[in-house]
Protein backbone atom coordinates (compact mmCIF):
# COMPACT_ATOMS: atom_id res chain seq x y z
CA UNK A 1 0.00 0.00 0.00
CA UNK A 2 1.36 3.41 -0.96
CA UNK A 3 1.85 5.98 1.77
CA UNK A 4 -0.61 8.84 2.23
CA UNK A 5 0.94 11.68 4.21
CA UNK A 6 -0.77 14.63 5.87
CA UNK A 7 1.34 17.76 6.45
CA UNK A 8 0.39 20.58 8.84
CA UNK A 9 2.34 23.76 9.55
CA UNK A 10 1.45 25.93 12.53
CA UNK A 11 1.46 29.75 12.60
CA UNK A 12 2.02 29.57 16.39
CA UNK A 13 0.19 32.90 16.59
CA UNK A 14 2.90 35.04 15.05
CA UNK A 15 5.90 33.17 16.51
CA UNK A 16 6.43 31.28 13.25
CA UNK A 17 4.36 33.26 10.77
CA UNK A 18 6.19 36.56 11.36
CA UNK A 19 9.31 35.12 9.72
CA UNK A 20 8.11 32.10 7.72
CA UNK A 21 5.54 32.34 4.92
CA UNK A 22 3.62 29.34 6.19
CA UNK A 23 1.10 29.16 3.32
CA UNK A 24 3.96 29.03 0.83
CA UNK A 25 5.55 26.17 2.79
CA UNK A 26 2.24 24.26 2.83
CA UNK A 27 1.83 24.75 -0.94
CA UNK A 28 5.39 23.49 -1.52
CA UNK A 29 4.91 20.35 0.57
CA UNK A 30 1.67 19.60 -1.31
CA UNK A 31 3.78 18.98 -4.43
CA UNK A 32 5.96 16.33 -2.76
CA UNK A 33 5.41 12.60 -3.45
CA UNK A 34 2.86 10.74 -1.29
CA UNK A 35 1.48 13.96 0.30
CA UNK A 36 -2.32 13.65 0.29
CA UNK A 37 -3.14 16.84 2.20
CA UNK A 38 -1.09 19.89 3.23
CA UNK A 39 -2.49 22.63 5.47
CA UNK A 40 -1.52 25.61 7.59
CA UNK A 41 -3.35 26.49 10.80
CA UNK A 42 -3.11 29.23 13.44
CA UNK A 43 -2.60 26.97 16.47
CA UNK A 44 -2.11 23.29 15.63
CA UNK A 45 -1.77 22.37 19.32
CA UNK A 46 -5.27 23.66 20.11
CA UNK A 47 -8.23 21.30 20.32
CA UNK A 48 -9.52 22.39 16.87
CA UNK A 49 -6.03 21.83 15.44
CA UNK A 50 -5.87 18.31 16.83
CA UNK A 51 -9.40 17.59 15.65
CA UNK A 52 -8.37 18.73 12.16
CA UNK A 53 -5.61 16.10 12.11
CA UNK A 54 -7.94 13.35 13.36
CA UNK A 55 -10.62 14.29 10.81
CA UNK A 56 -8.14 14.29 7.91
CA UNK A 57 -6.74 10.89 8.94
CA UNK A 58 -10.20 9.37 8.49
CA UNK A 59 -11.28 11.46 5.50
CA UNK A 60 -8.10 11.10 3.44
CA UNK A 61 -7.11 7.67 4.75
CA UNK A 62 -3.76 9.06 5.92
CA UNK A 63 -1.00 6.64 6.94
CA UNK A 64 1.53 9.24 8.13
CA UNK A 65 1.38 12.71 9.68
CA UNK A 66 4.02 15.46 9.79
CA UNK A 67 3.53 18.60 11.88
CA UNK A 68 5.85 21.60 11.49
CA UNK A 69 5.55 23.76 14.59
CA UNK A 70 7.40 24.41 17.84
CA UNK A 71 9.84 22.17 19.71
CA UNK A 72 8.97 18.45 19.99
CA UNK A 73 9.74 18.83 23.67
CA UNK A 74 6.56 20.88 24.04
CA UNK A 75 3.93 19.21 21.87
CA UNK A 76 5.23 15.95 20.40
CA UNK A 77 3.09 14.01 22.90
CA UNK A 78 0.08 16.16 21.97
CA UNK A 79 0.21 15.28 18.28
CA UNK A 80 1.12 11.65 18.90
CA UNK A 81 -1.99 11.35 21.04
CA UNK A 82 -4.10 12.82 18.21
CA UNK A 83 -2.72 10.23 15.78
CA UNK A 84 -3.33 7.44 18.26
CA UNK A 85 -6.93 8.52 18.80
CA UNK A 86 -7.42 8.31 15.04
CA UNK A 87 -6.12 4.73 14.98
CA UNK A 88 -2.49 5.19 13.90
CA UNK A 89 0.60 3.95 15.71
CA UNK A 90 1.90 7.24 17.15
CA UNK A 91 5.57 6.26 16.85
CA UNK A 92 5.39 4.90 13.32
CA UNK A 93 2.97 7.41 11.82
CA UNK A 94 4.00 10.75 13.32
CA UNK A 95 7.01 13.01 12.91
CA UNK A 96 7.48 16.57 14.14
CA UNK A 97 9.55 19.29 12.48
CA UNK A 98 10.73 22.24 14.57
CA UNK A 99 10.36 25.48 12.57
CA UNK A 100 10.06 27.86 15.51
CA UNK A 101 13.27 27.40 17.55
CA UNK A 102 15.24 26.18 14.52
CA UNK A 103 13.95 28.67 11.94
CA UNK A 104 11.77 31.66 12.82
CA UNK A 105 13.45 32.54 16.11
CA UNK A 106 16.98 32.34 14.73
CA UNK A 107 16.61 33.62 11.14
CA UNK A 108 16.09 37.33 10.45
CA UNK A 109 15.57 37.20 6.68
CA UNK A 110 12.07 36.08 5.67
CA UNK A 111 13.16 34.51 2.38
CA UNK A 112 15.91 32.47 4.03
CA UNK A 113 13.58 31.43 6.85
CA UNK A 114 10.92 30.26 4.40
CA UNK A 115 13.44 28.34 2.32
CA UNK A 116 14.88 26.68 5.42
CA UNK A 117 11.38 25.71 6.58
CA UNK A 118 10.73 24.09 3.19
CA UNK A 119 13.93 22.05 3.45
CA UNK A 120 13.11 20.84 6.97
CA UNK A 121 9.51 20.06 6.02
CA UNK A 122 10.63 18.06 2.99
CA UNK A 123 13.11 16.14 5.12
CA UNK A 124 10.36 15.39 7.64
CA UNK A 125 8.06 14.05 4.93
CA UNK A 126 10.86 11.80 3.69
CA UNK A 127 11.80 10.59 7.16
CA UNK A 128 8.30 9.72 8.39
CA UNK A 129 7.98 7.03 5.72
CA UNK A 130 11.00 5.24 7.21
CA UNK A 131 9.64 5.00 10.74
CA UNK A 132 8.26 1.72 12.04
CA UNK A 133 5.82 0.55 14.71
CA UNK A 134 6.86 0.91 18.32
CA UNK A 135 4.91 -0.17 21.36
CA UNK A 136 5.40 1.10 24.93
CA UNK A 137 6.95 -1.42 27.31
CA UNK A 138 7.30 -1.54 31.08
CA UNK A 139 10.56 -2.37 32.82
CA UNK A 140 11.48 -2.80 36.43
CA UNK A 141 13.60 0.11 37.62
CA UNK A 142 16.88 -0.40 39.44
CA UNK A 143 16.89 2.18 42.23
CA UNK A 144 20.64 1.96 42.84
CA UNK A 145 22.52 5.14 41.98
CA UNK A 146 26.01 5.61 40.56
CA UNK A 147 27.79 8.86 41.37
CA UNK A 148 30.96 9.54 39.39
CA UNK A 149 33.51 11.68 41.19
CA UNK A 150 34.12 11.88 44.93
CA UNK A 151 34.71 15.61 45.22
CA UNK A 152 32.59 17.88 47.40
CA UNK A 153 29.64 17.72 44.97
CA UNK A 154 29.85 13.94 44.53
CA UNK A 155 30.08 13.34 48.27
CA UNK A 156 27.11 15.58 49.05
CA UNK A 157 24.99 14.03 46.30
CA UNK A 158 25.86 10.53 47.54
CA UNK A 159 24.98 11.40 51.13
CA UNK A 160 21.66 12.99 50.15
CA UNK A 161 20.64 9.97 48.05
CA UNK A 162 21.83 7.47 50.66
CA UNK A 163 19.89 9.23 53.43
CA UNK A 164 16.78 8.94 51.25
CA UNK A 165 17.17 5.18 51.53
CA UNK A 166 18.79 4.32 48.19
CA UNK A 167 21.96 2.35 47.51
CA UNK A 168 24.79 4.52 46.13
CA UNK A 169 27.96 3.49 44.32
CA UNK A 170 30.47 6.34 44.52
CA UNK A 171 33.27 5.99 41.94
CA UNK A 172 36.41 8.05 42.48
CA UNK A 173 39.48 7.93 40.25
CA UNK A 174 41.90 8.88 43.01
CA UNK A 175 42.83 6.72 46.01
CA UNK A 176 40.68 8.88 48.31
CA UNK A 177 37.52 10.94 48.14
CA UNK A 178 37.66 14.66 48.80
CA UNK A 179 38.61 16.08 45.42
CA UNK A 180 40.52 19.27 44.76
CA UNK A 181 38.70 21.30 47.38
CA UNK A 182 40.74 19.77 50.20
CA UNK A 183 43.93 21.10 48.64
CA UNK A 184 42.70 24.67 49.11
CA UNK A 185 43.32 26.61 52.29
CA UNK A 186 40.12 28.70 52.28
CA UNK A 187 36.85 28.73 50.34
CA UNK A 188 35.30 31.80 48.72
CA UNK A 189 33.46 33.93 49.72
CA UNK A 190 33.30 33.06 53.44
CA UNK A 191 36.98 32.12 53.75
CA UNK A 192 36.00 29.01 55.71
CA UNK A 193 38.58 26.26 56.14
CA UNK A 194 38.27 23.90 53.16
CA UNK A 195 39.39 20.84 55.12
CA UNK A 196 36.93 21.67 57.92
CA UNK A 197 34.10 21.44 55.38
CA UNK A 198 35.35 18.47 53.40
CA UNK A 199 36.75 16.03 55.97
CA UNK A 200 33.47 15.54 57.92
CA UNK A 201 31.76 14.65 54.64
CA UNK A 202 34.57 12.22 53.81
CA UNK A 203 34.09 10.47 57.14
CA UNK A 204 30.31 10.42 56.62
CA UNK A 205 30.74 8.84 53.18
CA UNK A 206 33.04 6.17 54.59
CA UNK A 207 30.63 5.32 57.41
CA UNK A 208 27.32 5.51 55.51
CA UNK A 209 26.01 1.92 55.09
CA UNK A 210 24.10 2.83 51.90
CA UNK A 211 27.25 4.06 50.14
CA UNK A 212 29.69 1.63 48.54
CA UNK A 213 32.89 3.53 47.86
CA UNK A 214 34.82 2.46 44.75
CA UNK A 215 38.00 4.47 45.12
CA UNK A 216 40.99 4.14 42.79
CA UNK A 217 38.49 3.18 40.09
CA UNK A 218 37.28 4.49 36.74
CA UNK A 219 34.12 4.07 34.69
CA UNK A 220 34.97 2.24 31.46
CA UNK A 221 31.59 1.70 29.82
CA UNK A 222 27.96 2.73 30.26
CA UNK A 223 25.11 0.97 28.47
CA UNK A 224 21.36 0.59 28.90
CA UNK A 225 18.79 3.29 29.55
CA UNK A 226 17.24 5.32 32.35
CA UNK A 227 16.42 3.04 35.25
CA UNK A 228 18.35 0.12 33.74
CA UNK A 229 21.90 1.28 33.18
CA UNK A 230 24.77 -1.18 33.18
CA UNK A 231 28.13 0.31 34.11
CA UNK A 232 31.55 -1.30 33.84
CA UNK A 233 33.99 -0.03 36.45
CA UNK A 234 37.68 -0.91 36.47
CA UNK A 235 39.21 -1.02 39.94
CA UNK A 236 42.96 -0.58 39.97
CA UNK A 237 44.90 -2.73 42.39
CA UNK A 238 46.29 -1.16 45.54
CA UNK A 239 48.62 -4.17 45.96
CA UNK A 240 47.69 -4.11 49.66
CA UNK A 241 45.54 -6.58 51.58
CA UNK A 242 41.98 -5.48 52.36
CA UNK A 243 42.63 -5.85 56.09
CA UNK A 244 45.09 -2.92 56.11
CA UNK A 245 44.53 -0.91 59.30
CA UNK A 246 46.33 2.20 58.08
CA UNK A 247 48.96 1.97 60.83
CA UNK A 248 51.69 3.30 58.52
CA UNK A 249 54.43 0.89 59.64
CA UNK A 250 55.04 -0.18 56.03
CA UNK A 251 55.58 3.42 54.96
CA UNK A 252 58.30 3.89 57.58
CA UNK A 253 60.51 1.16 56.11
CA UNK A 254 59.86 1.82 52.39
CA UNK A 255 63.13 2.94 50.72
CA UNK A 256 61.60 4.43 47.55
CA UNK A 257 60.66 8.13 47.27
CA UNK A 258 58.34 9.79 44.75
CA UNK A 259 57.12 13.39 44.36
CA UNK A 260 54.01 13.90 46.47
CA UNK A 261 51.04 14.82 44.24
CA UNK A 262 49.01 15.97 47.24
CA UNK A 263 51.61 18.65 47.96
CA UNK A 264 51.89 19.47 44.24
CA UNK A 265 55.38 17.97 44.07
CA UNK A 266 56.87 20.24 46.75
CA UNK A 267 57.54 17.25 49.02
CA UNK A 268 58.17 13.55 48.59
CA UNK A 269 56.23 10.46 49.61
CA UNK A 270 57.05 6.77 49.74
CA UNK A 271 56.18 4.22 47.05
CA UNK A 272 53.76 2.72 49.56
CA UNK A 273 51.62 5.58 50.77
CA UNK A 274 48.31 7.12 51.72
CA UNK A 275 47.54 10.42 49.93
CA UNK A 276 47.15 12.35 53.20
CA UNK A 277 46.44 11.46 56.85
CA UNK A 278 42.65 12.02 56.66
CA UNK A 279 42.23 10.00 53.44
CA UNK A 280 39.09 7.86 53.05
CA UNK A 281 39.54 4.94 52.81
CA UNK A 282 42.58 4.80 55.09
CA UNK A 283 44.06 1.84 53.20
CA UNK A 284 47.59 2.29 51.87
CA UNK A 285 48.52 1.54 48.26
CA UNK A 286 51.71 0.79 46.36
CA UNK A 287 52.59 3.04 43.44
CA UNK A 288 54.21 0.73 40.90
CA UNK A 289 56.20 2.61 38.26
CA UNK A 290 58.10 -0.34 36.81
CA UNK A 291 57.75 -4.05 36.29
CA UNK A 292 59.26 -6.39 38.83
CA UNK A 293 62.59 -8.07 37.93
CA UNK A 294 60.91 -11.48 37.83
CA UNK A 295 58.64 -10.20 35.04
CA UNK A 296 61.40 -8.55 33.04
CA UNK A 297 63.62 -11.64 33.42
CA UNK A 298 60.94 -14.08 32.26
CA UNK A 299 61.45 -14.71 28.51
CA UNK A 300 57.67 -14.73 28.06
CA UNK A 301 57.08 -11.67 30.26
CA UNK A 302 54.36 -13.37 32.32
CA UNK A 303 52.53 -11.33 34.94
CA UNK A 304 54.08 -13.12 37.91
CA UNK A 305 52.58 -10.98 40.68
CA UNK A 306 49.18 -11.26 39.05
CA UNK A 307 48.94 -15.03 38.87
CA UNK A 308 50.65 -15.55 42.24
CA UNK A 309 48.01 -13.30 43.84
CA UNK A 310 45.20 -15.18 42.05
CA UNK A 311 46.60 -18.52 43.22
CA UNK A 312 46.71 -17.20 46.78
CA UNK A 313 43.03 -16.27 46.46
CA UNK A 314 42.20 -19.76 45.17
CA UNK A 315 41.17 -18.40 41.74
CA UNK A 316 43.04 -21.06 39.78
CA UNK A 317 41.14 -20.74 36.50
CA UNK A 318 41.84 -17.01 36.38
CA UNK A 319 45.48 -17.58 37.31
CA UNK A 320 45.89 -20.09 34.48
CA UNK A 321 44.16 -17.76 32.03
CA UNK A 322 46.57 -14.97 33.00
CA UNK A 323 49.59 -17.27 32.55
CA UNK A 324 48.35 -18.43 29.14
CA UNK A 325 48.11 -14.86 27.91
CA UNK A 326 51.90 -15.14 27.52
CA UNK A 327 52.64 -18.88 27.25
CA UNK A 328 50.36 -21.79 26.29
CA UNK A 329 52.26 -24.59 28.07
CA UNK A 330 52.00 -23.75 31.79
CA UNK A 331 52.06 -27.33 33.07
CA UNK A 332 55.07 -28.17 30.93
CA UNK A 333 57.10 -25.08 31.78
CA UNK A 334 56.04 -25.40 35.40
CA UNK A 335 58.17 -28.56 35.38
CA UNK A 336 61.10 -27.94 33.03
CA UNK A 337 61.65 -24.16 33.01
CA UNK A 338 65.08 -23.19 34.48
CA UNK A 339 63.24 -20.40 36.38
CA UNK A 340 65.48 -17.37 35.76
CA UNK A 341 62.74 -15.32 37.44
CA UNK A 342 63.47 -16.90 40.81
CA UNK A 343 67.13 -15.93 40.57
CA UNK A 344 66.07 -12.28 40.30
CA UNK A 345 63.30 -12.42 42.91
CA UNK A 346 63.74 -9.61 45.45
CA UNK A 347 62.20 -11.78 48.14
CA UNK A 348 65.54 -13.61 48.23
CA UNK A 349 67.04 -10.48 49.80
CA UNK A 350 64.90 -11.20 52.88
CA UNK A 351 64.74 -15.02 53.04
CA UNK A 352 64.16 -17.20 49.96
CA UNK A 353 62.80 -16.50 46.50
CA UNK A 354 59.12 -17.07 45.74
CA UNK A 355 58.66 -20.53 44.16
CA UNK A 356 57.35 -19.03 40.93
CA UNK A 357 57.85 -22.09 38.73
CA UNK A 358 56.20 -24.44 41.23
CA UNK A 359 53.26 -22.07 41.60
CA UNK A 360 52.81 -22.06 37.82
CA UNK A 361 52.81 -25.86 37.86
CA UNK A 362 50.38 -25.88 40.79
CA UNK A 363 47.91 -23.61 38.98
CA UNK A 364 48.08 -25.75 35.83
CA UNK A 365 47.51 -28.96 37.79
CA UNK A 366 44.35 -27.55 39.41
CA UNK A 367 42.55 -26.98 36.10
CA UNK A 368 41.22 -29.56 33.65
CA UNK A 369 42.15 -28.12 30.26
CA UNK A 370 39.60 -30.32 28.50
CA UNK A 371 36.83 -28.49 30.36
CA UNK A 372 38.03 -24.95 29.65
CA UNK A 373 35.77 -23.04 27.22
CA UNK A 374 37.44 -21.87 24.02
CA UNK A 375 37.54 -18.14 23.27
CA UNK A 376 35.60 -16.83 20.24
CA UNK A 377 37.86 -16.59 17.19
CA UNK A 378 37.13 -14.42 14.16
CA UNK A 379 38.48 -16.48 11.27
CA UNK A 380 40.69 -14.99 8.58
CA UNK A 381 41.30 -16.37 5.11
CA UNK A 382 45.10 -16.38 5.36
CA UNK A 383 46.79 -19.74 5.93
CA UNK A 384 50.09 -20.21 7.79
CA UNK A 385 52.33 -23.28 7.96
CA UNK A 386 54.34 -23.82 11.14
CA UNK A 387 57.37 -26.09 10.82
CA UNK A 388 57.95 -28.12 13.96
CA UNK A 389 55.74 -28.85 16.96
CA UNK A 390 58.24 -28.15 19.70
CA UNK A 391 57.57 -25.46 22.31
CA UNK A 392 58.29 -22.64 19.85
CA UNK A 393 56.11 -24.11 17.10
CA UNK A 394 53.20 -24.83 19.44
CA UNK A 395 53.41 -21.35 20.93
CA UNK A 396 53.45 -19.48 17.63
CA UNK A 397 50.65 -21.69 16.26
CA UNK A 398 48.50 -21.04 19.34
CA UNK A 399 48.76 -17.25 19.28
CA UNK A 400 48.39 -16.98 15.51
CA UNK A 401 45.24 -19.09 15.73
CA UNK A 402 43.82 -16.78 18.39
CA UNK A 403 44.23 -13.99 15.83
CA UNK A 404 42.12 -15.99 13.37
CA UNK A 405 44.71 -17.42 10.97
CA UNK A 406 44.28 -20.93 9.54
CA UNK A 407 47.20 -22.89 11.01
CA UNK A 408 48.77 -26.18 9.95
CA UNK A 409 51.73 -27.61 11.92
CA UNK A 410 54.15 -29.96 10.17
CA UNK A 411 56.18 -32.28 12.41
CA UNK A 412 58.93 -34.67 11.27
CA UNK A 413 58.37 -37.06 14.18
CA UNK A 414 55.37 -39.33 14.49
CA UNK A 415 54.18 -37.43 17.60
CA UNK A 416 53.83 -33.75 18.39
CA UNK A 417 56.02 -32.12 21.02
CA UNK A 418 59.48 -31.93 19.46
CA UNK A 419 62.29 -31.98 22.02
CA UNK A 420 59.73 -31.78 24.81
CA UNK A 421 58.70 -35.27 23.72
CA UNK A 422 62.05 -36.88 23.00
CA UNK A 423 64.61 -34.75 24.83
CA UNK A 424 63.20 -34.62 28.37
CA UNK A 425 62.77 -37.80 30.47
CA UNK A 426 59.28 -38.80 31.52
CA UNK A 427 59.97 -38.39 35.23
CA UNK A 428 60.55 -34.67 34.66
CA UNK A 429 57.78 -34.16 32.10
CA UNK A 430 55.08 -36.86 32.20
CA UNK A 431 53.73 -37.52 28.68
CA UNK A 432 50.11 -37.07 29.79
CA UNK A 433 50.85 -33.49 30.91
CA UNK A 434 52.34 -32.66 27.51
CA UNK A 435 49.51 -34.44 25.66
CA UNK A 436 46.84 -32.52 27.56
CA UNK A 437 48.38 -29.17 26.71
CA UNK A 438 48.96 -30.07 23.06
CA UNK A 439 45.35 -31.29 22.75
CA UNK A 440 44.11 -28.03 24.28
CA UNK A 441 46.07 -26.04 21.70
CA UNK A 442 44.76 -28.20 18.84
CA UNK A 443 41.16 -27.79 20.07
CA UNK A 444 41.30 -24.20 18.85
CA UNK A 445 41.11 -25.46 15.26
CA UNK A 446 44.79 -26.08 14.52
CA UNK A 447 45.68 -28.93 12.16
CA UNK A 448 48.84 -30.97 12.72
CA UNK A 449 50.51 -33.35 10.28
CA UNK A 450 53.15 -35.66 11.75
CA UNK A 451 55.81 -37.62 9.88
CA UNK A 452 56.35 -34.79 7.39
CA UNK A 453 59.87 -33.51 6.66
CA UNK A 454 60.90 -30.38 4.83
CA UNK A 455 64.23 -29.97 3.05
Amino acid sequence: MSERIGFYICHCGINIAYRVRVKEVAEYVATLPNVAVSRDYLFMCSDPGQELIEKDIHQYDLTRVVVASCSPRMHEKTFRAACERAGLNPYRAFHMVCVREHVSWVTEDEDRATEKAKILAGAGVLRVTRQYDLTPAKFSVCTNTLVVGGGIAGMQASLDIAKAGFKVYLVERQATVGGHMLQYDKTFPTLDCAACIGTPKMVAVGQEPNIELLSYSEVEDVSGFIGNFKVKVRRRSRYIENNCTGCGECEKVCPIDFPNEWDVGTKTRKAIYRPFPQAVPITYLIDKHDRAPCVTTCPAGTNVQGYVALIKAGRYNEALKLIMERLPLPGTLGRVCPAPCEKMCRRAEVDTAVAIRDLKRFAADQVDLSQLPLPPIEDRQQKIAVIGSGPAGLTVAYYLRLKGYQITIYEALDQAGGMLRVGIPDYRLPPDILDNEINFILRHGIEIKTGVRFG
